[in-house]
């Protein structure tokens, strides 16, 4: 016993990354992460029993004063090692998720099946999640995750939870069924008072929380009176076809593919990056935007000034994707089940990514490694040097471009219907907005000062 009870306080500590010290207390919450942790190491019950049995024995044999009471994480694992001893005789199923075991009524094996599918589907979705990160941060990943959510949003989420909680000194789920709806208010108000932050943004920390209460807290947020920003809303930056043309002119490579696309086609940089090979028509002239903004997707004409840049690329990605072939690593990231549905998808050379990164990279939620598609920051690294050097002042940026083909659009009398379609926005009244910015180059308002005589 004394020989198990090293070995795991050792896995314990090398978990936590502290020195291995006899001394070291941990506490409860510690000893949860790591069983999280094995968890995902496909380690039952029984030995997660184990595992804790092994700690309070060390806890005993090192003498610690304020050693940590593991008693209840011990009931409660004997009792999930109980149920599963018992799961061959059981009437229910189960579907055993972190610590966890959910019963359901129904003991046919059909739905047995459909429920272990439904388990998996669960675990592939959710993914790899850091078992060191707060309690409520990893249910907060989970619950997004489960939900379909991007994961730029994702991101977006977890990093205003994380802000909220650190002014409110929560770090435990015990802890967050205190906060109220007057912390939230102070929060959102701080962010106008001492951030300053624009309406858009107090708006996102907002969604942040009010999902969090919801999903993870299982409470309603309720009616939030928090000071709002008053920030003024900024109308888009357009450019002239002329300053379009000399900015395209400094940008060279697949960047000048990509602007293209974001001009041509008034695509958004994500969806201008995250097109594939086989959402390329040549036959029809379109290019089909699949799950953008809102998970809608839509069709686009495909330039004719672009057809023979892009079969020129497609050309230069067979030749990438067919040496990954050849070196036994080629692989895609595919959204959603298709992975499982079309097990052979991710080798294929119509799922690749148009615009592919040059070295692979690690899905930050499965781990495992995929030829990505290039990354935007470089783009936009690209798109400053060619605006510095074509002398142009405005501020300009890849959204700019698709700024810039609605107006253009517009100014050419496209309907305001059709250019809704063409951007994909739900609202019309979001694309209403370009008719603010809409002038006529060919038949300008004459300022009254040009008129005055002398």
């Amino acid at each position: 016993a004394n020989q198990w009870a090293q070995i795991w306080f050792k896995q314990l500590c090398r978990f936590h990354r502290v020195p291995v010290d006899r001394s070291w207390d941990f506490s409860a919450e510690q000893v949860i992460q790591f069983l999280r942790h094995r968890v995902t190491k496909k380690d039952p019950a029984w030995k997660r029993l184990k595992i804790v049995e092994a700690l309070m024995h060390h806890q005993t044999f090192s003498g610690l004063k304020e050693a940590a009471d593991l008693r209840f994480i011990r009931r409660k694992l004997r009792e999930l090692a109980g149920r599963e001893r018992a799961a061959d005789d059981a009437a229910g199923q189960r579907l055993t998720y972190g610590i966890v075991t959910v019963t359901t009524d129904s003991a046919d094996q059909n739905g047995q099946d459909e429920s272990e599918s439904q388990a998996r589907s669960a675990a592939d979705m959710v993914g790899k999640i850091d078992p060191r990160e707060p309690v409520p941060i990893q249910d907060l990943r989970r619950k997004l995750r489960l939900a379909g959510k991007a994961f730029n949003t994702e991101i977006a989420y977890v990093g205003w939870v994380k802000r909220f909680l650190r002014s409110r000194g929560v770090t435990t789920m015990d802890q967050c069924q205190k906060v109220a709806r007057k912390d939230v208010e102070a929060f959102l108000t701080d962010l106008v008072v001492d951030g300053n932050v624009a309406s858009s943004t107090q708006d996102q920390a907002f969604y942040a929380l009010q999902f969090f209460f919801e999903s993870v807290l299982q409470r309603q947020i309720g009616n939030v009176d928090a000071l709002r920003s008053s920030k003024p809303k900024l109308r888009p930056t357009v450019m002239s076809k002329s300053e379009v043309r000399k900015v395209l002119a400094e940008i060279d490579g697949n960047y000048l593919i990509i602007a293209k696309l974001l001009y041509g086609c008034g695509l958004r940089v994500s969806e201008a990056l995250r097109l594939r090979v086989k959402d390329i028509d040549f036959d029809q002239h379109q290019i089909v935007v699949f799950c953008s903004k809102g998970k809608k997707s839509r069709i686009v004409p495909l330039p004719q000034n672009l057809v023979q840049p892009l079969k020129e690329l497609l050309q230069r990605r067979r030749r990438l994707h067919e040496w990954d072939l050849d070196q036994g690593i080629a692989s895609v990231w595919l959204p959603d089940a298709l992975e499982r549905k079309l097990p052979n998808a991710r080798r294929e050379l119509r799922w690749q990514f148009l615009v592919a990164s040059h070295r692979f990279s690690k899905d930050p939620k499965t781990g495992r490694k995929h030829r990505h598609h290039l990354h935007r920051d470089s783009f936009t690294a690209a798109l400053r040097k060619a605006v510095n050097r074509s002398g142009i002042l405005k501020y300009v940026t890849s959204h700019t471009f698709r700024h810039s083909f609605a107006t253009h659009l517009l100014q050419a009398g496209t309907d305001i219907r059709t250019l809704q379609e063409l951007l994909g926005h739900q609202d019309v009244s979001t694309t209403m907005i370009y008719t603010h910015v809409l002038f006529d180059e060919n038949q300008p308002v004459k300022s009254p000062l040009d008129s005055l005589e002398g």
